[in-house]
């Protein structure tokens, strides 16, 4: 199986997105009962996160998502 670089990119957004909503609840919860340091961990993640989700939205419209001949192998596919 191949992937292309689009297909990566879309698949990284939904996938952070996805993290985020379980990293913020995970930070609600912590908040409203007692701050460990997992909660600071989270809060990082989340703010790291926001900064690249933009940005990998901006580069799915760069020529470099668009180029459909690029094609490298599927990282969870085992024969290369």
């Amino acid at each position: 199986m191949f992937i292309t670089p689009l297909h990566l990119i879309d698949q990284t957004i939904d996938d952070l997105e996805a993290l985020t909503e379980v990293l913020a609840d995970e930070v609600d919860t912590r908040v409203s009962a007692h701050p460990r340091p997992e909660g600071k961990l989270c809060k990082e993640a989340l703010l790291t996160i926001s900064v690249l989700l933009p940005k990998l939205k901006a580069v799915r419209c760069s020529p470099v998502a668009m180029t459909v001949d690029y094609r490298s192998a599927c990282p969870s596919c085992e024969d290369n």
